[in-house]
């Protein structure tokens, strides 16, 4: 086992802690610390990997080296609270060093926002090149789990069958003292941090199926979004046409 301990909050450290990890050669799993780990993740890691092998092999691509949580109303608005990158890919580790050198120029830019761009799933910030997204593949929303805290959060399965549920008790920089200027009514005036961590399992159980939500009818495709909700809305757009000459 090898521990790092990060230093500083800032929206660098998760992947700084990441790439780290890469360079070891160490396939590498991170989650959000305002998350409770309700099981072991390791044997829906590997059904998940084992399942996204088979599709590539069924549609004669490569298989995906990033597994990302999704948002429960879509089937690609990727979110960085669970992620998984593969260290038997060099380009993944040229991918997330990009990745953080993009963000360490711009502290302006949610650190989730940059993670979505570097896989391809919104609007560009600037004119700067990007490198080619990976292939990457979604992690089931009904199994790693976020509460429905903002719009287009939640789950639809039982809460047994959560292996993490992310409660966003650090949204926003470990600021959450700004979060209900956006979020939901559903956990408006308790302490989900206290509950989900106390002794109560009851209470605990109670608080998490606030975010049990029916399945949506429809879900967004976020190759096509304008707005994030992020800080970023594509407003127009510019298409270089050939020369003539």
């Amino acid at each position: 086992v090898t521990c790092l301990r990060g230093e500083g909050q800032t929206a660098l450290q998760k992947y700084v802690i990441v790439l780290a990890y890469l360079v070891l050669g160490r396939d590498t799993f991170w989650f959000d610390f305002d998350s409770v780990w309700l099981k072991n993740p390791l044997p829906t890691l590997q059904r998940a990997q084992e399942a996204e092998a088979a599709a590539a092999r069924a549609d004669g691509r490569p298989e995906a080296t990033v597994f990302a949580a999704i948002d429960f109303d879509s089937k690609n608005c990727p979110m960085n609270a669970f992620f998984l990158l593969k260290a038997s890919h060099e380009a993944t580790l040229l991918w997330l060093l990009s990745l953080l050198e993009w963000v360490y120029k711009r502290p302006f830019v949610h650190d989730q926002l940059a993670f979505s761009l570097f896989l391809g799933m919104t609007v560009l910030v600037d004119e700067e090149p990007l490198p080619t997204p990976p292939q990457w593949a979604p992690l089931d929303p009904n199994i790693f789990g976020n509460a429905a805290r903002f719009e287009g959060l939640g789950f639809s399965s039982e809460v047994e069958d959560l292996v993490f549920f992310h409660f966003f008790d650090g949204w926003n920089s470990n600021q959450p003292e700004g979060v209900e200027q956006f979020a939901t009514p559903t956990y408006r005036g308790l302490d989900v941090f206290g509950v989900l961590y106390g002794e109560d399992k009851a209470a605990a159980h109670a608080a998490m199926n606030r975010s049990r939500l029916p399945a949506p009818k429809e879900l967004k495709d976020c190759s096509y979004m304008e707005n994030m909700g992020l800080g970023v809305t594509l407003t127009h757009s510019r298409v270089e046409l050939p020369d003539d000459d």
